[in-house]
């Protein structure tokens, strides 16, 4: 070959290696690109998997990997992730009382439904019994803000939170981690699954087990207290006979025996003087007195003293749901049936005192659930797409309650004493409620434009609630030497005299609601990266009647459903090429009728009155959610939300005016936000820090927004640190509420009987988790 032949040969060889130089260096550049892009949610929120971009609904939602991160292991822990949320435990750990943008129901009784719904994988649970489940192996959590009624019926007028559980594949997945920590904690989660039969038959399972020494100690026997044991596991079956057949069954159930939640027992008048405490007193623990028993709170709130030695809540619980889906050409169809059973037993000594002042020997409920969903889908790329549906459900909830109240009093413990008059008894209430509910919806989206589309939406529900309530009372120390039940010793007094000897008939009542919800919105696509949004919508929830009621008629009172009218506007966009996102969203709802549960002072002194009341609001705030991947392997978040909420009118005939007054579990400003940072420690480690933080302000506990029944500002920080093997193994050290900070969570007013319940968080708590993912 001539030298000229070379030079060329080798200009050209030199032009292709660079050619191809730069072709690997565009492909390394977008793959680099690739990286800092912030990945699409998908949500099901509008009963179809849509990117959460382009519903015109403010909704934040929390990916599986995230909440194991966070160390979410129920509802309670998404307060901290959710601003606007508000999840509380009061008198138990199973029947939480939820708020979502002040929204919401201090009721924790569990036939009161509450405000905010909360769905497993499409299945609504109508009675709070067991809705603190067991998180694990959730694939992501939805909290859809603002009224749901269109899609999910009455009851959510404040908004609803779903949860989705990891589904079967036919490719081979198995996960398991175990968390040893403070208090002796041992927490293990395990799933895995993959195909029976090849594209035709796969299977998941899962479990749970936790356990939790308590944070807090029972001076008279030294026993923990707050102490967590829980078993869940999970069962599922996916057939798929055909390419548009999809037939699923998930079978889950779970127990626990943890102990009852326990708390300080705060006095109310002052030690030294005699005088009624001032609120701030009362917060101080160490300076009031129970004026019955002269008990004082101990300084060190994780020092309880209980003459009850075993406090405990057990639980069980187990859900059956059967899916068929048919992916037609032109319409889907999916077919939704599910059985849910929750079983609830709990002894508490409710005034945490070595004296019998108040004691809960006996709180028993059940709630048997049966419900079937059919819908309908378009499934079409053109400008209208549909969904409609029918719904039915069917709950019985039974309910029986025995609570001793001041024996403390009697003047011979070995004999049986009975004083009405000065509220030494004991109660039993026993109640049964049938709940029917049948509803048929419909909601359409149409593209007016290529940039504007219309959303209109509306359901029909027909809800009936058969309830069979009576109230029984006798004498404290009651003889047990015979086999009779304690009713049948008892005598009652629904009718609110309590000295009449005279046997009341069971109060049997029925409430219907027959109304329509909902939705009207505008969604705007100002460009590809850019929606904005506008929407009103009406929601309800059944009225009913106060099932807490315990020792008067005067509680045994109904109440009118309640209605709120959202209107909302919104902002979602992914900026800098999809590594910035900012949603915003704006509102005010008129809420009228709003269902109040509160416990108050008696007039005619000794037990407090459990009430139960209409009153309206008005709210409006904006919400803020920010994520960023600035640098490869940096991730931030932040979320704020503002809510200004106040009554407009509510006169309670006991305490007083409360217009221009601060709803309940409505603090005015929630914030939170989270920094992780991963990067390359070798060619088969990856190295990860972070931290996360929540903060709130006040928060009234009444609707008196006075001390004690008040909450001060705070907040929480969280650390991790973690190293990952490419092998899927993972090892994270964690901190949580490194500061120790301890603050009130809830509280409730039993000032009647000389005292305040209250319910603090959590201490500190740290661990190592060990994770093995295939």
């Amino acid at each position: 070959m001539s030298m000229r032949h070379c030079n060329v040969a080798s200009r050209t060889a030199l032009l292709a290696v660079l050619g191809l130089s730069g072709a690997m260096s565009g492909v390394a550049m977008a793959a680099e690109e690739q990286a800092l892009q912030l990945d699409e949610i998908i949500v099901t929120a509008q009963k179809r998997g849509e990117n959460i971009q382009e519903v015109p609904i403010s909704i934040t939602a929390l990916g599986g990997e995230a909440l194991e991160m966070q160390g979410v292991r129920n509802g309670l822990d998404l307060t901290r992730s959710v601003p606007g949320l508000q999840i509380n435990n009061l008198f138990q750990s199973s029947n939480p009382t939820i708020f979502l943008r002040g929204v919401g129901v201090n009721d924790y009784n569990a036939a009161s439904s509450g405000a905010v719904g909360v769905t497993v994988d499409d299945v609504f649970l109508n009675s709070g019994v067991g809705q603190l489940f067991a998180v694990f192996d959730v694939d992501r959590v939805e909290v859809l803000k603002g009224p749901q009624g269109t899609l999910y019926g009455r009851n959510t007028t404040g908004g609803v939170i779903n949860y989705t559980t990891r589904r079967p594949t036919f490719a081979p997945d198995f996960s398991a981690s175990v968390t040893a920590g403070r208090f002796n904690q041992i927490f293990f989660d395990a799933a895995g699954g993959g195909a029976l039969i090849d594209d035709t038959l796969a299977a998941r399972a899962s479990l749970t087990v936790k356990r939790r020494d308590g944070w807090a100690t029972n001076l008279q026997d030294s026993r923990d207290i707050n102490g967590i044991e829980t078993y869940a596991g999970r069962l599922q079956f996916m057939l798929t006979p055909s390419a548009d057949l999809e037939i699923h069954n998930k079978i889950e159930g779970g127990k626990s025996k943890s102990s009852a939640l326990g708390h300080q027992s705060m006095g109310t008048v002052n030690a030294r003087t005699g005088k009624p405490c001032t609120g701030e007193e009362i917060l101080a623990r160490t300076t009031c007195a129970n004026p019955i028993t002269r008990y004082i709170a101990n300084q060190d709130i994780d020092a309880l003293n209980t003459n009850v030695l075993d406090n405990y809540e057990k639980l069980d619980n187990f859900a059956d749901r059967l899916s068929v889906i048919h992916d037609g050409d032109d319409v889907n169809v999916t077919s939704i049936t599910a059985y849910v059973y929750n079983k609830r037993d709990l002894n508490q000594d409710i005034d945490y005192s070595p004296y019998a002042v108040a004691e809960l020997p006996l709180w028993k409920e059940s709630s048997r659930q049966v419900s079937q969903e059919l819908r309908f889908t378009s499934n079409g790329e053109g400008p209208f797409k549909w969904v409609a549906g029918l719904y039915y459900l069917q709950e019985e909830l039974s309910s029986l309650t025995n609570l001793s109240a001041l024996r403390e009093l009697n003047p011979d413990r070995t004999k049986p004493y009975f004083n009405p008059a000065n509220s030494v008894l004991t109660v039993e209430r026993v109640f049964t409620q049938r709940t029917s509910s049948k509803a048929i919806f419909a909601q359409a989206d149409y593209e007016l434009t290529d940039k504007l589309t219309a959303t209109a939406g509306l359901r029909y529900t027909d809800d009936r609630k058969k309830l069979s309530f009576i109230t029984y009372g006798g004498p404290v120390n009651p003889d047990t030497s015979s086999r009779a039940r304690l009713r049948d010793r008892l005598v009652g007094f629904v009718d609110a005299n309590p000295s009449n000897l005279t046997i009341d008939l069971p109060s049997r009542t029925v409430t219907d609601l027959k109304k329509p919800t909902w939705r009207l919105a505008l969604a705007y696509e100002l460009n590809d990266e850019t929606n904005l949004y506008s929407s009103y919508s009406r929601g309800v929830r059944a009225g009913g009647y106060n099932t807490g009621a315990l020792f008067s008629g005067i509680e045994f009172n109904a109440v009118d459903s309640e209605s709120i009218d959202a209107y909302e506007a919104g902002l979602k966009t992914d900026l800098m090429d999809r590594r910035v996102r900012l949603n915003m969203a704006g509102f005010y709802y008129d809420y009228r009728n709003l269902q109040v549960f509160s416990l108050e002072p008696n007039p005619a002194g000794g037990v407090p009155l459990q009430r139960l009341q209409n009153a309206d609001a008005d709210i409006y705030g904006a919400e803020i959610e920010i994520q960023a991947r600035p640098v490869q392997g940096l991730d931030l978040a932040f979320g704020a939300a503002y809510v200004h909420a106040t009554y407009t009118n509510f006169i309670d005939p006991i305490r007083g005016n409360f217009k221009g007054n601060t709803l309940d579990k409505a603090p005015r400003l929630q914030m939170n936000g989270s920094a992780t940072y991963s990067a390359d420690l070798g060619p088969d480690w990856t190295g990860r820090l972070g931290a996360d933080f929540s903060y709130q302000s006040k928060v009234n506990f009444s609707a008196t927004n006075q001390a004690p029944m008040v909450g001060d500002r705070h907040g929480e920080v969280n650390l991790h640190v973690g190293m990952a093997h490419s092998s899927g193994i993972d090892f994270t050290l964690f901190v949580r509420n490194v500061a120790d900070k301890r603050y009130l969570t809830d509280m409730n007013d039993l000032s009647s009987l000389g005292f305040y319940f209250p319910v603090y968080n959590e201490p500190r708590t740290y661990g190592l988790t060990v994770r093995y993912k295939l």
